[in-house]
């Protein structure tokens, strides 16, 4: 991302702990050997609403507690029982999602798509003493929702889908159980985060981080036509970061945000904000919030982390062919089967290349500087990678109980260069951009100080499959690895770090660049720089480039981001070292979040076959929206920019240098460095033919080139 919005903060209202707020000393005897038991730093895993205050929590090892939010109705810091919680169940750790409803409803929906009815009828709000109908033995209400990689809803007996392509669907609970989910919307893959309410209403955080009202209503349909209206315009998604859910049928949401401290500590504050017209923001004209629209924070110790019941790291994310790799792992399972699977070369289904095996489980606990220094978890699992193994990507698949499964993708690099062409996977920009643990390079707090980012902990962005949302990550990148396997051309797959490490470029004839190589070190920038003054051609298919110094540790496990004084440490402004020097181009800051076709400005040898000609649009669809889009590149008159004849299409993004330029710097020599300048070409690869026939003149030339001084 080449910038903040500056939008301003969401206002927050602090709060003393009030003094029926017991602590940790006060708790009642078996709760807090409940808490000691737990890691403080990621204790649950889920937080859903159930109405009229009541709140439930799956902890990391799968207890299952009740809270009551007494104070729901103004935002108060007040809290049944002290604000503990009273442990009522085990084994939600089955569950990938938990959803809930008012009358004490609550579903688990398991890995293998199976949703089960559970309902909790309380004799006591203020103890939560009760008792689970039906012995607490769930009812199977639904079957098939494993084939949705995005699940949300609970509220009024309605869950909600959204399928790979962003496609909304509704299931209701009719007569028992849920019916098969019918199509209701498009274009829910923008949101960042979607969650509902009861009455058919859906919140979503969009892209650029403002918070939305949408509501469905049987028999009349969307709500203001099924446009989004705007209820926050605060940038929600900086703030948050760590969970978002509403209190159901009451107009409550609540947030859980991240701590700004200079060295941020656990986040663990509950705000609530508040609605009283939940269900009518658009026949009222907007939403009514109590407070002058203000947060409140109404609780402490929320930590959670919501791949806490099973999730890892690869302790080394590149491996070389005939090396090893290790795997630490922590679960709320006794123990969990194991495989690699190779996801490229290949398609769509990952290919299982060992056997499985079983693989202790349990939770590995978090040090305090987990986030900088690493989670430090032990080795749960390790392969030693056969010699003869192609290099690409691979993911040790974890599967736990009902086939909740976990994937940790690792990069296996050549023992010896096998290809005439290199992939460089930006995956600096995968750890930039990783929300595990709440911070990341662009949350906000810690004023004037360099961000470091462990890679030794999960992520949430290392993908091999669509989540329902638009991704310019990992699994963007493998939508172009895929599309080069299924066209037979051949390719070594290396990460950033190796590109920092160097050693191996002048063995190929290109080097390919992904969706979003944001963040170099100068190391990694002057292998580049010198691969392609020795005849190396480079095949850029992504935007927002080489924007950014970030600076590896000596073994190659951290990077620091940002200036000593807490500012973005630019290539451009702070070195005088634009992208447009390497690549020809340089990012725009008009533009974000835009979404746009491209448009042929002059004819071109790799525009052969594609029937486009000048005038003509191609990439108007995509897996991440239109083809120039989101994050791009322009000619703004910055040392080494291309000539404008070098321009073969440009988006028609609505800005004053339009959108991104699509260019081809030829070389001395006969090299070239072509450069699709946007974050979401890759995204269109495999949908629009036109630029499928363009990539193949792109690498076809690419291949018949020999390697730099042969």
């Amino acid at each position: 991302m080449g910038f903040i919005t500056g939008r301003e903060e969401l206002p927050i209202s602090e709060a003393e702990v009030p003094e029926g707020y017991r602590r940790a000393n006060e708790m009642p005897e078996a709760t807090a050997a409940a808490v000691s038991a737990a890691d403080p730093h990621q204790r649950w895993s889920r937080f859903v609403g159930g109405g009229d205050g009541i709140l439930y929590g799956v902890q990391a090892d799968g207890a299952l507690y009740w809270f009551r939010h007494k104070g729901w109705s103004t935002a108060a810091f007040d809290w049944a029982g002290g604000g503990f919680g009273v442990q009522i169940g085990s084994g939600w750790q089955d569950f990938v999602t938990v959803l809930g409803d008012t009358d004490g409803v609550l579903y688990g929906v398991r890995g293998n798509g199976t949703v089960l009815y559970y309902q909790r009828i309380v004799t006591d709000l203020e103890t939560g003493a009760g008792y689970w109908a039906n012995g607490g033995t769930g009812v199977v209400v639904g079957t098939g929702f494993n084939a949705y990689p995005r699940i949300f809803g609970g509220p009024g007996g309605s869950i909600w889908c959204v399928d790979a392509d962003g496609v909304l669907y509704r299931s209701r609970r009719i007569n028992g159980t849920f019916e098969t989910p019918q199509a209701l919307g498009s274009g829910f893959n923008v949101a960042r985060y979607l969650f509902a309410d009861s009455g058919n209403v859906i919140y979503a955080v969009g892209g650029t981080g403002a918070l939305t009202w949408f509501r469905y209503r049987d028999g009349e349909g969307w709500a203001n036509d099924g446009s989004p209206i705007v209820i926050g315009d605060s940038d929600w998604f900086e703030l948050i970061r760590r969970d978002l859910f509403t209190g159901v049928a009451n107009g409550a949401i609540y947030l859980i945000r991240i701590d700004h401290s200079t060295e941020p500590g656990d986040d663990g504050d509950l705000i609530e904000l508040r609605m009283t017209n939940s269900q009518t923001v658009d026949t009222d004209g907007g939403a009514r919030w109590i407070n002058n629209s203000t947060g409140k924070l109404v609780g402490q110790g929320f930590t959670i982390e919501r791949s806490v019941g099973l999730q890892g790291y690869a302790r080394r994310q590149s491996v070389p062919a005939g090396g090893r790799v290790s795997v630490a792992l922590s679960t709320a399972f006794s123990s969990v089967t194991a495989q690699v699977v190779r996801v490229v070369p290949g398609g769509d289904t990952p290919t299982a290349v060992t056997g499985t095996t079983t693989v202790t489980g349990g939770i590995q606990a978090l040090p305090s500087n987990y986030r900088s220094a690493g989670c430090g978890w032990a080795e749960r699992y390790g392969v030693a990678i056969p010699a003869g193994w192609p290099s690409g990507v691979y993911s040790a698949q974890f599967t736990g109980p009902f086939n909740r499964v976990q994937h940790i993708p690792f990069v296996v690099r050549p023992a010896a260069p096998a290809h005439k062409i290199a992939v460089v996977l930006p995956t600096n920009t995968y750890h930039a951009y990783n929300g595990w643990g709440g911070h990341d390079q662009y949350s906000e707090g810690q004023p004037g100080v360099r961000r470091v980012i462990s890679f030794l902990r999960p992520s949430y962005d290392w993908l091999i499959a669509p989540k329902g949302q638009y991704d310019n990550e990992l699994w963007s990148d493998l939508e172009l690895l895929r599309w080069l396997s299924g066209e037979q051309i051949g390719f070594d797959c290396y990460t950033d770090y190796d590109l920092h490490a160097g050693g191996w470029l002048s063995a190929y004839s290109a080097i390919v660049l992904g969706a979003h190589p944001e963040y170099f070190s100068m190391t990694m920038r002057t292998n580049l720089a010198n691969y392609i003054a020795a005849g190396g051609s480079v095949i850029a298919t992504g935007g927002n480039q080489i924007y950014e110094r970030a600076e590896f540790n000596t073994d190659g496990t951290t990077l620091t981001f940002r200036a000593a004084d807490g500012s973005r440490d630019l290539f451009l402004d702070h070195y005088d070292l634009p992208e447009s020097q390497l690549l020809g181009v340089n990012f725009e800051y008009e533009g974000w979040m835009t979404f746009a076709p491209y448009r042929v400005l002059r004819d071109h040898p790799f525009l052969a076959g594609t029937g486009l000609s000048v005038g003509d649009e191609f990439g108007a669809d995509g897996r991440n929206g239109a083809a120039s889009a989101w994050e791009f590149d322009t000619l703004q008159g910055f040392d080494g920019e291309v000539p404008p004849s070098a321009v073969i299409a440009q988006g028609t993004n609505p800005t004053d240098r339009a959108g991104a330029a699509m260019v081809c710097r030829e070389l001395p020599g006969g090299g070239f460095v072509f450069s699709t300048s946007s974050l979401t070409f890759n995204g269109a690869i495999r949908v629009d033919p036109a630029v499928q026939q363009l990539l193949r003149n792109v690498f076809a030339r690419a291949v018949a080139r020999p390697m730099p001084g042969a």
